[in-house]
């Protein structure tokens, strides 16, 4: 029975999938563990009792979901956003409500509940920009620290194309197989002259107009065949530009309004508020006369005055509308505002002109706008996410593309390099900057990536970096933040409302992930500088006194309990109130620095068997640290497979009080000329367990915290007797 000691000096690789239980040859094998719950890992090494979260406030709307999201100024001046049905709050950085007229401040926004998860911002300064595919593009601007503006953005160009026309009226086709005379009957007039050699689309149908029979009325061939006779209304659209010549009055200047005529009926009043691309000019519709005239302002002015005949002019409508959609995502890049990914065009991004943020007018000089769509890969996957380093990066369902001008140039309308990197696809939770490593969470939710530049290769590999911890990550991540201070930590909220926390550093090897759960749903979370230190926000979803609540709350390194207040009283008192939001639930006390016990919690107050001055009260979390089992060599090889039996454990503290190893109680607490009501002093050094038990098998360690204490174990030194 030979019997060894075993020491685990870190807990870099952090709690390891039960897939890999049976590697111990990997090294991240040797600095893991089987269980993290409710730790987390330092960059040194450590594993310590994660952090309580304080009470900031309810919810507005406790039956519904919110979302929380950053807004950062400056390091001292930042702001957590509390976005909810057609709502948004504000809190400040270091915690409580903005507040205005005795009430929290709030807007209305255009964003209901189940719009929240696709929401995606950036932010210049004062001013955030808001995307989502259903609404047009919203600005938030902050004028001063109780007053918040919320608009649609104030573009005064969007990006343009041939989108064509809807009508609001119904069509019927009396034949939708492919073939000649077929057919189009509108249920209003709305037909043109014009309109032979067009297109009629829907759903995969598709027609070319060949002939006029009345408004009412068209006549064309088939080339794709429509899923049926009928065509509800604003659904089918009447693609191109109309097919008559039509004549400028004036070439130039920019600036001025001029006529412009058609042979034939080729002008619809919706023409006005669209551009018409002209003799390589650009005209802005600014007045309907008739089916053959129209008023246009000149934007760019035109080579000449001659009459252009059919298909040698353009008429361009907004690309940003109802039917086809808004941006999904945006960035600022190389000091223009990048948008992309609207249903209508799912491949396409949008480049404003250089420092002007709200001009999408689209032109061939290096300061102008630009549209650009991605190159194929065989499949449209819409644009999910961008994201601006040294180059733009472009997230879609299917896979990661950048955008340059070319080496050390800047992207303009005439020098795209647009470039498929990696395929792995990113969903709706918006990428984080880790480093120079962009962390996105793939499209199945199930993984995370980091993408990074490789100079050697000119690539952009993107390792998984939930390899080792694939379970924590696999019920889906639906939000994602992202701390860099005290240490690096990544905070994902998954779809089972626990969180998975990942401490990285890469120049210290550290990729250390645990599980964070509460007695309740975390649903979303955001983080937030300030003065030095980054705020974890979560937005949770609590059951009180039979009663689904909904809070606001922050992850505070001082707290070691969940929604906890903290309270004081100059002269010590029994009877603690401002509880409401806990009512009916048991509650751990830290009074005085001691640990008073559990209570429940009564019309929104508890009372102590001793008077304290100050306390935390909270909701009360177990944390547990168990190692993997260990790689023992013997003379004949491996222990694995062999029984094994812990006789004696000795662990590493850092200013620690209390903890147990497989149900004993750790005492650091060394009792001399102390008094025993004095509150106990965290204790640093070696605590020994001896004698855990003799049962036979993997005798696991289970270091474990059931108490709002701290613990912070560093390392672990096992003596193991071994049996083949």
């Amino acid at each position: 029975m030979p019997r060894v000691n075993i020491i685990q000096t870190n807990f870099t690789a952090g709690e390891i999938t039960p897939r890999c239980f049976g590697r111990v040859d990997i090294a991240r094998y040797q600095n893991g563990a089987e269980s993290l719950e409710n730790c987390m890992v330092t960059i040194h090494g450590g594993a310590f009792r994660r952090y309580g979260s304080g009470y900031q406030a309810a919810a507005k709307i406790a039956e519904r979901i919110c979302r929380l999201i950053p807004f950062v100024f400056s390091t001292t001046q930042a702001y957590i956003l509390e976005f909810g049905h057609q709502y948004v709050r504000f809190f400040n950085q270091g915690g409580g409500q903005i507040i205005s007229g005795g009430v929290p401040l709030e807007l209305t926004t255009p964003y209901t509940e189940d719009m929240l998860r696709q929401i995606d911002f950036t932010q210049g300064a004062d001013t955030m920009l808001i995307f989502h595919p259903d609404v047009p593009t919203q600005m938030l601007r902050r004028l001063g620290a109780a007053s918040w503006r919320l608009e649609a953005a104030p573009f005064t160009t969007v990006p343009f194309d041939e989108v064509g026309e809807r009508f609001n009226t119904a069509l019927t086709i009396n034949d939708p197989t492919v073939g000649g005379s077929r057919t189009f009957t509108a249920g209003a007039g709305v037909f043109l002259l014009g309109d032979r050699d067009r297109r009629i689309t829907y759903e995969g149908g598709s027609a070319i107009i060949t002939g006029f029979n009345s408004a009412n009325q068209l006549v064309g061939t088939i080339t794709s065949p429509f899923p049926g006779t009928s065509v509800p209304a604003n659904e089918w659209v009447l693609e191109d530009s109309p097919q008559d010549a039509i004549t400028p009055g004036a070439k130039d200047p920019v600036g001025i309004t001029i006529s412009v005529t058609s042979t034939g009926d080729a002008f619809r009043a919706s023409m006005v508020g669209r551009f018409i691309e002209i003799n390589s000019g650009l005209l802005y519709v600014n007045g309907f006369v008739n089916a053959q005239s129209i008023q246009a302002n000149i934007i760019k002015a035109l080579d000449s005055v001659t009459g252009a005949p059919k298909g040698a002019w353009k008429l361009l409508g907004a690309m940003w509308n109802e039917f086809d959609g808004y941006p999904n995502t945006g960035a600022f890049y190389e000091q223009r505002l990048v948008t992309g990914g609207s249903r209508g065009y799912p491949q396409t991004i949008w480049g404003s002109q250089t420092g002007v943020f709200f001009d999408y007018t689209i032109g061939t000089d290096d300061s102008d706008a630009f549209s650009f769509t991605l190159p194929s890969t065989g499949q449209i996957n819409p644009i999910t996410r961008m994201a601006s380093t040294d180059v733009l990066l472009m997230m879609t369902y299917g896979g990661e593309y950048t955008a340059t001008g070319g080496v050390e140039k800047p992207l303009t309308p005439t020098n795209p390099q647009l470039k498929p990197r990696t395929r792995y696809g990113c969903n709706n939770v918006k990428p984080i900057l880790v480093g120079d490593e962009l962390i996105y969470v793939t499209r199945s939710g199930k993984k995370v990536r980091a993408m990074s530049y490789n100079y050697a290769s000119n690539s952009f590999p993107s390792p998984n970096i939930t390899t080792l911890a694939e379970h924590l990550v696999k019920p889906g991540i639906i939000d994602m933040g992202y701390q860099p201070e005290p240490d690096g930590r990544l905070w994902c909220v998954r779809t089972d409302g626990k969180i998975a926390a990942l401490t990285i550093d890469r120049d210290e090897g550290v990729t250390a992930w645990s599980p964070l759960s509460t007695d309740g749903i975390y649903e979303s979370v955001a983080v937030i500088p300030n003065n030095g230190i980054d705020e974890v926000w979560v937005s949770v979803q609590r059951t009180i006194d039979g009663t689904v609540r909904r809070y606001i709350e922050r992850f505070d390194e001082s707290l070691l309990t969940d929604a906890a207040i903290l309270g004081t009283d100059a002269t010590g008192k029994t009877l603690w109130t401002g509880l409401n939001h806990l009512e009916g639930k048991e509650v751990g006390v830290r009074a005085d620095g001691t640990y008073a016990g559990k209570f429940t919690v009564t019309d929104g107050a508890i009372t102590l068997p001793r008077a304290a001055k100050s306390v935390e009260i909270g909701m009360v979390y177990v944390s547990r640290i168990v190692p993997l089992r260990p790689e023992i060599q013997t003379g004949t090889g491996t222990a694995q497979g062999s029984n094994m039996n812990t006789s004696q454990a000795t662990v590493l503290v850092h200013e620690t009080i209390g903890g147990k190893i497989n149900g004993k109680k750790m005492t650091q607490r060394r009792f001399g000329s102390d008094l025993l009501d004095k509150a106990i002093t965290p204790f640093s050094g070696l605590d020994r367990i001896g004698i855990l038990g003799w049962e036979r098998g993997d005798s696991p360690l289970v270091l474990e915290q059931d108490e709002p204490l701290p613990f912070h174990v560093l390392c672990v030194v096992r003596q193991f007797t071994v049996n083949s």
